[in-house]
């Protein structure tokens, strides 16, 4: 049976609760440190390997999607994601960004492009399946919304004041290693502390106004857990 249905903004602080127990104060996704350029080599192989799961359901967001307003946002956000390039812009996809960090730190093409075609671990292809067939068969808001559990921790401040310092802290690193172009190989960092921001908001717009029956907002509640039980993966 249902909980009762739970206006906008008091689910979003549910949600944030739901964050708050399970992380304890820590991020999502943790950004590592490492002494030498051979470990950030090392962890950047096990990036790739499998593939990046991340942006293959942006597309289905948008298409599933019934809201004239919310599939221009969407679509906005899906050039974010694929490459302002391919309309004109300077910024390419995140994809080619992660590429862009891997690249300075001694990896070729070739072997990124070998160790995303690499089988993935089973962990990380049940947690991954998972989460490609939610966005398929739940509904559209609860998809779109599902994002708040990564992106969305950026509307918190204080989070997103870490994920900045973070970057200067790796600026630091990264220099001392010797990497000869720093700026690129922190360019993904850099946009996810920056323009995911927007993407956040659209989030917490579509559970806010749309996941608005107290069946939709159970799809949530599992949604977000289940994601965020995703961390490490």
């Amino acid at each position: 049976m249902s909980q009762p249905l739970v206006p906008g903004d008091e689910f979003l602080e549910e949600l944030e609760g739901l964050r708050r127990n399970h992380l304890k104060g820590g991020l999502l996704r943790p950004r590592p440190h490492h002494k030498t350029k051979e470990e950030v080599a090392e962890s950047r192989r096990r990036y790739h390997r499998g593939g990046d799961n991340n942006h293959r359901f942006e597309g289905e967001r948008y298409l599933n999607c019934t809201d004239k307003a919310i599939r221009r946002k969407q679509l906005r956000k899906i050039i974010d994601e694929g490459g302002q390039t391919t309309v004109g812009g300077k910024t390419p996809s995140h994809p080619i960004l992660a590429r862009w960090e891997s690249k300075e730190f001694g990896l070729t093409d070739e072997e990124i492009t070998r160790l995303e075609k690499e089988d993935c671990s089973p962990e990380k292809l049940i947690v991954w399946g998972w989460r490609v067939n939610m966005h398929r068969t739940s509904d559209w808001s609860v998809a779109i919304g599902s994002s708040l559990v990564g992106e969305g921790e950026k509307r918190i401040p204080e989070i997103r004041q870490r994920l900045l310092d973070n970057v200067n802290i790796l600026r630091k690193e990264y220099a001392e290693m010797g990497i000869k172009d720093v700026e690129r190989a922190l360019a993904f960092k850099i946009e996810h502390a920056d323009v995911d921001v927007d993407h956040a908001e659209l989030g917490a717009d579509v559970v806010r106004r749309y996941v608005n029956t107290p069946e939709l907002q159970d799809e949530m509640r599992e949604a977000f857990a289940l994601t965020l039980h995703m961390n490490g993966y």
